[in-house]
């Protein structure tokens, strides 16, 4: 039997390194609980995510890398730590002091913008959260769009009402496939409608922020409104917003309006992880044929005008509509459909680049150049 030591172990491991972030698992604080027995390692891995897709991968390069040391047998045990994301630099509070954080137990706020209305942003934003929450994340869905809120539909939580806790004077979001929840739509009739200026839609988003019990939570998806108004300039100047996910559909006059969401967020210095093609195409169900009902696809070309990532191609379909009047997600209604797959390799990337900006600036600048650049290797 092998005589080996933890010390060998330990350096041989240091030559697994994590593709996306570019070092070794050792100095990234990702092999933990290493034992040996003999011939025989077990460990646990801290992924920077548990929607990590790579998870074959390294285990099989962890087996290779102790192999030559006479390694018979390796047990993997995969956990995840999410490290609080990075966002634009908030205001400072009162005497110049920083100002106290917001939602100080979510580690990354995300939100789902799009330049106009009508191309499933809700839809993309529920069923985003729903992917990573299915992959052990933890993770809310605020539905920040006022005037028309959705989630109440698209979640089955039509008629729900949320609660305070009276102790410690909090909303009480309501909780729905692994999610917790929050919508103007909880607080009204189905007839009601909204009808606010500007500065009551602020200080409602306020509200839902500072007023709701969040808790301790990996990711928050903000479903915003469509535009460039008020609700997407109260949000940058409330939350340090970790990245920003864009749907368009494939006509060139949606993307014209995604071309002024992508400035309004250059402005409030809000990155852009990428765009979300919705509607891509439909293939037909009888003879397999795939159409593109809104004419070719541009969004390779104007991603790269804009230095961007296609992250996601949707396909349009008969089932995730009814699955949403029904209040349940086609991850949930349909989870073994090709777009539950595009919605699980959406969540992956997202958290994938995440991942990447919140270890940012623990590395040489070099190595993260093509992230910033809009082109990850």
């Amino acid at each position: 039997m092998a005589n080996i030591t933890l010390e060998q172990v330990m350096t041989a491991l240091r030559g697994v390194e994590d593709p996306d972030l570019r070092r070794d698992i050792v100095t990234l604080n990702m092999a933990r609980d290493v034992k040996v027995e003999g011939d025989r390692v077990s460990m646990r891995l801290v992924l920077t995510t548990p929607a990590c897709p790579m998870k074959d991968k390294f285990r099989r390069d962890i087996e290779g890398a102790l192999k030559p040391l006479g390694v018979t047998s390796v047990a993997v045990e995969f956990d995840a730590e999410v490290r609080r994301a990075p966002g634009p630099a908030q205001p400072a509070g009162h005497g110049g002091q920083p100002a106290a954080p917001r939602m100080p137990e979510v580690k990354a706020v995300i939100a789902v913008a799009s330049g106009k209305g009508g191309v499933g942003k809700s839809t993309v934003a529920t069923n985003l959260a729903v992917s990573l929450a299915k992959t052990g994340a933890k993770v809310g869905l605020l539905d920040a769009d006022i005037y028309g809120p959705s989630m109440p539909v698209m979640l089955g939580l039509r008629g729900a009402k949320p609660y305070i806790d009276e102790k410690h004077g909090k909303i009480v979001p309501l909780e729905r496939h692994g999610l917790k929840v929050m919508s103007m739509g909880f607080m009204l009739d189905e007839a009601d409608a909204v009808v606010w200026r500007g500065p009551m839609l602020g200080k409602a988003l306020q509200q839902f922020i500072e007023d709701v019990a969040w808790g301790a939570l990996d990711y928050v998806v903000v479903d915003m409104p469509p535009g460039t108004g008020d609700v997407q300039l109260s949000l940058a100047q409330l939350l340090p917003v970790a990245g920003v996910v864009v749907v368009t559909t494939p006509q060139d006059v949606a993307f014209a309006d995604v071309r002024r969401a992508i400035k309004m967020f250059e402005m409030t210095r809000t990155k852009v992880l990428g765009l979300v093609e919705n509607m891509s195409h439909f293939v037909c169900s009888k003879c397999g044929t795939d159409h593109q009902i809104f004419g070719a696809s541009r969004i390779e070309a104007h991603a790269k005008d804009h230095g961007l990532d296609v992250l996601a191609q949707l396909p349009l379909d008969v089932v995730t509509a009814v699955a949403a009047d029904a209040g349940e997600p086609i991850v949930i209604a349909e989870p073994d459909s090709p777009a539950a797959a595009e919605y699980a390799r959406l969540a992956g990337q997202v958290a994938q680049k995440l991942a990447i900006l919140t270890h940012a600036e623990d590395a040489p600048a070099s190595k993260f150049a093509s992230f910033f650049q809009g082109k990850p290797s």
